[in-house]
């Protein structure tokens, strides 16, 4: 493991930079079957810093090379290791130097025939579904947004940078650390405050950005959080490639069925059915590559006084998404994409937060009511990750509104020909961008209308002309585009656009509460059974006559253009797909 030789030595080499210490709740072992770590060798604890951060909670006196692998798997770890007959630990660098084999000799408390390190040495093993390091810099880590960090069952990121003194802390000083500890989340908080993490803690959530208001000690144009809230970044080129729970994708097959070019008079000898062999995981170290095992070809069925030639047809079975996921209106989301991990989860999460305006441009009065439940569905996408690891399941526990489900279609052809050509792909590489708006909100919007969200184009194509895109339509690709030096103008058309919404929906709500009162007003949306929860968040707090609303939503326009008109986009989106 030449890198990872050369890691540590380097890792060795930087002893003396600062330390941090960890304030973590352990996840269980992971139990599903999971690609074997593999052994990386011999290494010596030097005690500052440590070889491995994270001592598992799990007894040693049972533990074996496969239960501890077990348990830095199921917490996110690259690393696994055993000192002293079997106290595990996990890590995502390992800071020490490689020492000889005789030094890990120590038999493991629950598997005598393996080795649990030895005096201060670690047996340390790898799991290779992680990507090489060496080229990840502080550029490829990416704003997720603002974050909560007051959950009740811990933390949401435990290793904190103490060694980066609190008056010179700095967005990119707190990205170094966690870079050089091998981090994949970093954030920072208070002001002052470092943490990093491999994984988001649980009961972790999105917050609102503007919850996060507290200029960085070491630069007061950079924001660092505020009280209980992240400003949170991750860097997907440090996170497994394969966590816990990985599903590999289906591999892409047809089911060919053999049709007769005639018909047999007599009926057809029965067929073989060959099982498939039945496979298990465990984790160990890989030994000798096992040779590939081969399926016998199915039988043809043969009449006694015919023979029929057959021809090959494939059936292939599509799930067709759904072309309006949740209604409001007239007003259609696109659909959401799947997800497995937390990553993909803050994907879907950003994906719903960037048409949450365009819900209230589009829909019409009174159904643009029903935009505020979109954006609290959203806001239950944030909730569910790292809780419900798929879309479907988090569809059967929070079922969109008004929209068309997902299809599923069988379609049955001729089975296409073998071919060794391959097809070009010309796709357009688009990403999902952070939904951290470039402009400013002045104070708290009118009537809590959602200010549109202006930040980074997700097309590539587009990204080198107009590396900037207000998020105004469910289909991004309709979304305006702007230059570089045409930021202060797309905020500026934010800024309108929320005038507007407020207008039809924050004035026209409080005109027609007057006229109606809140409840028979309600009673005309498809919120009419959740009076609660929508008047909580708009109408039993709308007080304002017209007039009144009219004026507030004028001020809020006029203050958000004066505080955007010089707004500079030339530190932003400084590459496709990194904010």
């Amino acid at each position: 493991m030449p890198a990872l030789r050369s890691m540590a030595a380097a890792m060795a080499a930087a002893a003396l930079v600062g330390h941090s210490y960890a304030t973590e709740v352990s996840l269980p072992p992971c139990l599903d079957p999971f690609k074997p770590f593999v052994y990386a060798g011999c290494y010596k604890d030097l005690g500052n810093p440590q070889l491995l951060p994270y001592r598992s909670s799990a007894p040693s006196e049972d533990m074996t090379v496969e239960k501890c692998v077990a348990e830095c798997k199921g917490n996110g770890y690259r690393y696994a290791g055993l000192v002293y007959y079997g106290i595990c630990y996990c890590g995502a660098t390992v800071r020490g130097p490689e020492a000889d084999e005789s030094e890990c000799s120590f038999p493991c408390n629950g598997d005598k025939s393996e080795n649990c390190g030895g005096n201060n040495h670690f047996s340390v093993w790898q799991d290779p579904t992680f990507q090489a390091t060496e080229e990840v810099t502080i550029e490829h880590y990416d704003p997720i947004g603002c974050w909560t960090d007051d959950s009740p069952y811990g933390r949401a990121l435990v290793y904190k940078q103490d060694h980066i003194p609190s008056s010179e802390m700095t967005t990119e000083k707190c990205l170094q650390a966690c870079r050089d500890g091998g981090f994949p989340f970093a954030g920072t908080e208070y002001s002052g405050e470092c943490w990093c993490g491999v994984v988001i803690g649980n009961g972790t959530h999105a917050a609102p950005e503007s919850e996060c208001n507290m200029p960085c000690h070491g630069d007061n144009s950079q924001t660092c959080g505020g009280p209980s809230r992240l400003s949170l970044y991750a860097a997907d080129e440090l996170l497994s490639l394969e966590p816990c729970g990985y599903v590999p994708p289906a591999e892409s097959s047809s089911s060919s069925t053999a049709a007769p070019s005639s018909t047999s008079t007599e009926a057809p000898e029965p067929s073989s059915t060959f099982p498939p062999e039945e496979t298990s995981s465990t984790v160990e170290e890989p030994t000798t590559t096992p040779e590939p095992t081969t399926t016998p070809p199915p039988t043809t069925s043969k009449s006694s006084t015919t023979t029929s030639t057959t021809s090959s047809v494939c059936t292939t079975t599509t799930v067709i998404p759904p072309t309006c996921e949740y209604k409001c209106g007239k007003w259609c989301s696109n659909p959401l994409p799947d997800w497995k991990d937390q990553k993909t989860c803050s994907q879907a999460w950003a994906s719903c937060t960037l048409q949450i305006a365009s819900c209230f441009l589009t829909a019409s009065w009174p159904d643009v009511l029903d935009c505020f439940d979109f954006s609290e569905w959203c806001s239950d996408v944030s909730r569910a990750c790292g809780k419900i690891h798929h879309k479907h399941d988090f569809i059967k526990q929070h079922p969109p509104k008004g929209g068309n489900p997902a299809v599923t279609k069988t379609i049955t052809v001729p089975c296409a020909t073998p071919t060794s050509t391959k097809t070009s792909s010309t796709s357009t590489s688009t990403v999902v961008p952070t939904p951290t708006n470039i402009c400013t909100q002045p104070s708290n919007p009118v009537g809590g209308i959602p200010f549109p969200i202006v930040t980074c184009n997700d097309v590539s194509k587009d990204w080198p002309t107009y590396p900037f895109k207000k998020f105004d339509h469910p289909d991004t690709k309709m979304c305006k585009r702007y230059q570089r030096n045409k930021v202060s103008t797309a905020c500026a058309d934010a800024c309108k656009d929320q005038y507007e919404d407020c207008i039809k929906v924050y004035a026209e709500g409080c005109r027609q509460k007057k006229n109606t009162g809140p409840r028979d007003l309600l009673a005309v949306s498809s919120n009419s059974q959740q009076l609660g929860s929508l008047g909580k968040r708009t109408f039993y707090q709308w007080t304002d006559d017209y007039m009144t609303a009219v004026r507030k939503c004028e001020k809020q326009l006029s203050d958000c253009l004066k505080l955007n008109n010089k707004i500079d986009g030339n530190k932003k989106c400084p590459s496709f797909g990194h904010y």
